[in-house]
């Protein structure tokens, strides 16, 4: 998604006429809402805000999770600006409450990431951001693997691990699974690559930076599917056995169900 020219070089006709619907919405609280913004810089900045997020006001539900998550949290109106999504009044509503109490949040506000899921693939996703954000993208070998081009990310809130679960390298697949919590389940890649890729474009930080996280996604030739090594030259979605590698762990997400254990 390119954002490189400034309102100053959008052409004057295209935005006189914005500007015309504008007020024409504000109807007759127009004058006075063009003299605060003229008159009040903190106003000013808080309306531009607002329309960078697409018109999207975050729940009181999410402001608060965004307080006990902080740089830990991803909101709508960040999938809104950097995927360049335009939400219905249904996927809001779907998207208004979180799911997990605060009991939840503050005992994962250091280990997991919270944020909304919009359904996108994995292909869809890497059109929709820089190139280099991947590792390949014409010749990649997953281009016509189900797991990348139908798999859609669910429209729900998401609570996975920042990192793989901690001694899971190393290890088979079946010695991984056993380290999973009653309160975890693998994710599948479409919601790892999301996760990882949106908490960059925000907080321009890379997640899954040396190793590899095993997800639930099973390639056409039998392998499972792993994410990571987000180096400097982009995240590798890869594929690998179920045996030992001391370089792939594994992902884990925190299930919907069974919300009130810790």
């Amino acid at each position: 998604m390119s954002n490189d020219k400034t309102a100053f070089e959008v052409p004057l006709g295209k935005a006189t006429s914005a500007f015309t619907k504008l007020l024409r919405e504000l109807s007759t609280d127009g004058k006075q809402v063009i003299e605060k913004l003229d008159d009040d810089p903190t106003y000013a900045r808080r309306i531009a805000r607002f329309m960078r997020a697409g018109g999207y006001s975050p729940s009181t539900d999410q402001k608060r999770a965004r307080e006990i998550m902080g740089s830990n949290f991803l909101g709508v109106e960040d999938v809104i600006k950097h995927f360049g999504i335009s939400l219905t009044d249904d996927e809001v509503s779907a998207l208004w409450d979180i799911p997990f109490p605060e009991s939840v949040l503050q005992e994962r506000k250091n280990t997991h990431i919270l944020f909304p899921g919009y359904p996108l693939t994995i292909l869809d996703i890497r059109g929709k951001v820089p190139r280099e954000l991947f590792r390949s993208l014409e010749d990649a070998w997953y281009n016509g693997e189900k797991f990348a081009k139908k798999e859609k990310v669910a429209l729900r809130w998401y609570l996975i691990r920042k990192d793989i679960i901690q001694n899971s390298t190393g290890k088979t697949y079946q010695g991984q699974t056993a380290l999973l919590a009653d309160t975890e389940e693998i994710p599948r890649a479409c919601e790892v690559v999301y996760m990882i890729i949106l908490y960059y474009l925000v907080y321009q930080k890379r997640l899954f930076e040396s190793l590899y996280g095993r997800c639930a996604d099973v390639s056409s030739s039998g392998y499972r599917v792993d994410v990571g090594s987000f180096d400097l030259l982009g995240l590798r979605v890869g594929s690998w056995a179920d045996s030992r590698d001391g370089r792939v762990g594994l992902a884990a997400s925190r299930k919907l169900l069974n919300l009130v254990q810790p």
